[in-house]
């Protein structure tokens, strides 16, 4: 009887691996839900009669698929953290496209021209890569898959879906509202840190100033005066030789950590508990949160109204989850979805989604009209990401002036304080 390898998820979302000896994949599946699991991965382990072809395939098909998804991964983060400026390239060349196509003009030629006319040498080179392939016969949805970097594979599987129904140009519209509305919310995040960052840095510098240039001349004064510095003016001198002495090796540390974080964070376990983790810092996991819930939600809307079906709809938009632990709870609930059960009911059993979300496109889902439920939902996610970003800036800018003003005070206040102690004890 052969062994198999399989990953599922517990009624909380936890994953939990293991093997088990069984006659098939079916009677694993039925296994596994009999304990109350959902069945997430399942491999062949081994075989009676010596499989070691059959091992060395498996192993084969398992790193390649690792390292497509390392490249995913990869990507999705380099396009998050760093701007996605290759990103926003594609998102230029599909508005330039988009103007020439709706106005009639057929996309072969619409891309032939933009190749002639365009003067930003990146944007020609999109152009004219797209307009060898589609001179080749290829669509333009294949044409863009081999550009991963400028377009996504779900905007290449959308434009096909627009293709076959001839309406490539509301499509391109689509698309172009969705990227831009997630590279809005980067935006937002992003600046929303500016500030405060700002003002802790400045903070930190005045501090290191009177640390270390200004408060070494006053106690050299003190001392000529024969008088000396109070206890809180000492305390912040022993302080700073204490972050001087040790803090290289409190930051050599730390960097330690970080990066075996970072190598943890590469094993499926590690990625799944540090993700988890993510969403439970205070403030910036509830954001992080809701961005997904948004950006997923827009998606899926957007690949209901291209026509594309919901089990192949469901299978790309899971790709575009960036965090481990919120795609593994996606992906249960897709194995679910696939296995008959409604969509609404499937991310409820994992507590996906907050349950009026749910309630909203458990309606649209038996009206027939879960396009509008699902833009209805993101919508809402979007009115609430807003808000917390919002009460998150609030907070923190408040926080770093708080923070700021009380460490530059406490310095004054000491060194003022000794000034005032020498001179009260000089008697003319």
């Amino acid at each position: 009887m052969p062994t198999f390898s399989y990953v599922a998820i517990d009624s909380r979302g936890r994953t939990i691996p293991g093997e088990l000896e069984a006659d098939d994949r079916r009677s694993v599946r039925s296994h596994l839900r009999g304990k109350g699991l959902t069945p997430v991965d399942i491999k062949t382990k081994g075989n009676i009669g010596g499989g070691a072809k059959a091992k060395a395939k498996s192993r084969k098909r398992t790193n390649l698929a690792s390292k497509d998804d390392a490249r995913d991964n990869s990507a999705r983060q380099k396009s998050f953290f760093l701007g996605g400026s290759r990103e926003k390239l594609g998102l230029e060349f599909m508005k330039r496209l988009l103007e020439l196509h709706g106005s009639g003009m057929p996309v072969a030629d619409s891309v032939k021209l933009l190749h002639q006319r365009l003067s930003d040498p990146q944007q020609k080179e999109i152009a004219g890569t797209l307009w060898r392939e589609l001179s080749e016969g290829r669509s333009l949805a294949r044409a863009m898959r081999l550009m991963p970097d400028y377009f996504g594979e779900s905007t290449s599987y959308v434009i096909e879906a627009g293709e076959a129904t001839g309406s490539v140009a509301p499509i391109l519209r689509r698309i172009i509202g969705y990227i831009e509305e997630k590279r809005e919310i980067r935006s937002k995040v992003l600046g929303s840190m500016a500030y405060p960052s700002f003002i802790g840095f400045i903070a930190f510098g005045v501090v290191l100033f009177f640390l270390f240039f200004l408060l070494p001349q006053i106690q050299d004064m003190l001392d000529s005066l024969g008088g000396e510095l109070n206890f809180m003016a000492k305390a912040l001198i022993t302080g700073s030789n204490l972050v001087m002495t040790f803090g290289p090796f409190v930051v050599l540390f730390l960097l330690i950590g970080a990066f075996s974080v970072r190598q943890w964070k590469k094993t499926e376990a590690g990625g799944i508990a540090v993700s988890g983790a993510m969403l439970r810092i205070p403030l910036i996991g509830r954001i992080l949160y809701y961005s997904e819930l948004f950006q997923l939600n827009s998606l899926v809307g957007t690949l209901v109204t291209s026509g594309i079906g919901l089990t192949e709809n469901l299978r790309l938009s899971e790709r575009t989850i960036q965090n481990l632990s919120f795609r593994m709870k996606f992906r249960s609930a897709r194995a679910l979805v696939n296995e008959g059960k409604s969509l609404p009911d499937a991310l409820r059993k994992f507590d996906f989604m907050p349950a009026m979300q749910l309630d909203v496109m458990d309606v649209g889902e038996r009206t027939g009209n879960l396009a509008h439920s699902l833009e209805e939902i993101a919508n809402s996610f979007r009115t609430e990401l807003s808000r917390r970003i919002k009460h998150m800036t609030t907070i923190v800018t408040a926080g770093a002036l708080g923070f700021a003003f009380g460490l530059v005070a406490l310095v004054a206040v000491s060194i003022v304080t000794s000034i005032f102690q020498v001179s009260n004890s000089i008697t003319f």
